[in-house]
């Protein structure tokens, strides 16, 4: 199963506009303020974080014709009178169409979006849109704001005075996601005609899925353009650190290896270990403690009589890697008389150098959270079995940040096949990957096919 192409309309910068996807690494390149950052985020939104929508993901032109259909509602004197179906909406809302390619070992995977009983395999297509919840719902929220604000309004000097709303753009910036809400739609893939870009209608009274189109169907991931790595010289306390790699081992042992989470006799050493430490750090602090914890015993309050004060730690393993230096880089270690071994925390290292680890580590990490590996599949029950999405979609903004030329080349080069490095993976066809780089690098764009 792959992403053959998706057509994407109103959605920021790009009005209409078909992307092809290849079949293992697409690259969007493009000079400053062109879109490729209107269409990685449009995969982010629509796939992943399908609740932050804001009116600037609308096409900033289509707010013309918006407002115009709220000027319509104001001067309408009867519901009647108006126009509340969808149909005069539909060309102004955020929307991606996605075909997937289907095999016919797959066809178990996509029942749901089955457009008809003739369909065998083969090219499969998805809307997925933006779009008011109930019209005349919005209708009525909209006109009782915009009533109210008129008649405190007409109260004070002609001009003086503006309050919220005088349009439907700045009614929806403060209630859009009260009001709009991401419906998916089955296409006819009958209807795709070749050298054509443009979308096809839906038919009337054409009903939205009932769930989400494309659970188990794909994964997403993002290594985003903001990835915030230390330097030694920056204050800590405001610097984000995202992309540190101490935190992201903190995360990938929390998610993959803590022997605390449904232990396995693999685990037994090593949670003996943390019970023997936590009683030998009690026994300590015991001693340390019994002077004074002796002088309160003596207090005898009130009604409490003479309380016995015992000291428990609670030691957690995570905790060990959960400080700025948990990830050090030995220095010296080929030199035969280094008695005294010498390393460096990671943000000591250039930045460039931190990027690439940190992109790498996550990519490993992506896979093997799509192949469930270790802990992360173990919140199963007896009864479930592991199932696998068929199709991994990793999105990276410009993965060139800091890297000589030489890395990026070396980077893009790596990428995929770090993606697929897993027994289950490799040349498998059954579990697919698709890579979409956006970049400023002609040395990436120049790298792959």
């Amino acid at each position: 199963m792959k992403i053959k192409f998706v057509d994407i309309q109103n959605f920021r910068k790009l009005k209409s506009c078909r992307i092809d996807f290849a079949e293992k690494e697409t690259v969007f390149v493009g000079a400053n303020n062109s879109g490729k950052t209107s269409a990685m985020d449009a995969f982010i939104l629509f796939f992943k974080e399908k609740t932050r929508f804001s009116t600037r993901d609308f096409t900033l032109s289509n707010w013309k014709g918006i407002n115009e259909i709220a000027k319509s509602w104001i001067k309408g004197k009867a519901t009647s009178e108006l126009d509340l179906s969808l149909k005069i909406w539909e060309e102004y809302l955020p929307q991606i169409d996605v075909w997937i390619n289907v095999e016919p070992n797959e066809i178990h995977y996509v029942n749901d979006i089955i457009p008809t009983l003739d369909w065998q395999n083969g090219l499969l297509g998805v809307r997925l849109r933006f779009e008011p919840k109930n019209m005349e719902e919005l209708y009525k929220d909209f006109i009782t704001a915009y009533t109210a604000s008129k008649e405190v309004t007409s109260k004070a000097k002609k001009g003086t005075l503006k309050l919220w709303p005088d349009t439907m753009w700045n009614f929806l910036e403060r209630r859009l996601n009260n009001h709009f809400i991401l419906n998916s739609y089955i296409l006819d893939p009958v209807k795709l005609v070749d050298g054509t870009i443009q979308p096809q209608e839906l038919p009337d009274g054409c009903l939205p899925l009932t769930s989400d189109a494309f659970k188990g169907l794909i994964k997403i991931d993002v290594i985003n353009a903001q990835r915030g790595f230390s330097d030694p010289n920056t204050d800590n306390s405001t610097l984000r650190t995202v992309g540190n790699l101490s935190t992201q081992f903190r995360e990938y042992y929390e998610k993959h290896l803590d022997p605390s989470v449904q232990p396995e006799i693999s685990d037994i050493e090593a949670l003996e270990a943390i019970e023997t430490a936590k009683t030998s750090f009690d026994i300590k602090l015991k001693e340390s403690f019994s002077s004074s914890l002796s002088e309160l015993e003596l207090l005898n309050y009130p009604g409490f009589g003479n309380p016995t004060i015992t000291i428990s730690s609670k030691i957690n393993a995570i905790d060990g890697l959960n400080h700025a230096s948990a990830v050090q880089f030995d220095i010296l270690k080929r030199e035969a008389t280094s008695d005294y071994p010498l390393s460096l925390p990671e943000k000591y290292n250039g930045l460039g150098y931190q990027n690439l680890i940190s992109m790498v580590f996550k990519l490993i990490r992506f896979r093997d959270e799509w192949m469930q590996i270790g802990k992360s599949s173990k919140h199963l029950s007896t009864s479930d079995e592991l199932e696998f999405e068929p199709l991994h979609l990793v999105l990276i903004e410009e993965p060139e940040a800091h890297l000589h030329a030489q890395i990026q080349q070396v980077f893009i080069r790596k990428a995929y096949s770090i993606l697929r490095n897993n027994k289950l993976l490799g040349d498998n066809i059954q579990f697919t990957t698709q890579l979409i780089v956006s970049t400023h690098s002609s040395h990436i764009a120049h790298e792959i096919d």
